[in-house]
């Protein structure tokens, strides 16, 4: 992680995306803490590994006291609709000190309800779509190298419109 980091900054990355917890699902603030520091001045997102920790109130204020500038959460559930009240809740209790973006599952049909309903202004999305390969012929006997049960005769891609779809919405929505 932290050659990575080095590369990143000689690339002239904006920022990295970090998150390491404890086996008792702590976030491991020594650790996190060095990260944050060998990666200034880009800045740090502490990833959703946040919604793996055991207390997601306490694992706010450790994530802060790390140095991260945003949290990206699901609000401890499979998607943000789902975590919905949690990440409001964080949004709340972090009071300014570091942002709040909700991430998984946010879609043009759903962004407008997820900035009312948790305050939050920042908001992750792949928008990804899949593409079944045009391939007829398929050989069974042969793995390409693909995870079990994913399906290696098709693409998954960011869908483009849908992601300007979802800053209209966004821009457009008031909180």
């Amino acid at each position: 992680m932290k050659r990575d980091i080095i590369m990143c900054k000689q690339l002239g990355c904006d920022g990295v995306v970090i998150g390491i917890l404890t086996p008792e699902g702590k976030v491991d603030i020594p650790r996190n803490k060095a990260l944050v520091e060998l990666a200034w001045p880009m800045g740090v997102t502490f990833h959703r590994a946040f919604d793996m920790t055991d207390d997601p109130i306490q694992a706010l204020e450790d994530v802060i006291a790390t140095g991260c500038e945003r949290i990206l959460t699901s609000g401890h559930r499979n998607t943000a609709v789902e975590g919905a009240a949690l990440i409001a809740e964080l949004v709340q209790k972090a009071g300014g000190r570091i942002a709040i973006m909700a991430g998984s599952g946010v879609r043009s049909t759903n962004i407008a309800s997820l900035i009312q309903a948790t305050g939050a202004q920042e908001f992750h999305t792949t928008a990804k779509a899949y593409t079944e390969s045009g391939m007829i012929y398929r050989n069974p006997n042969v793995s390409m190298g693909g995870i079990p049960g994913v399906p290696e005769y098709g693409i998954s891609q960011t869908q483009v419109a849908e992601v300007k779809h979802i800053l209209e919405i966004a821009t457009q929505t008031v909180v």
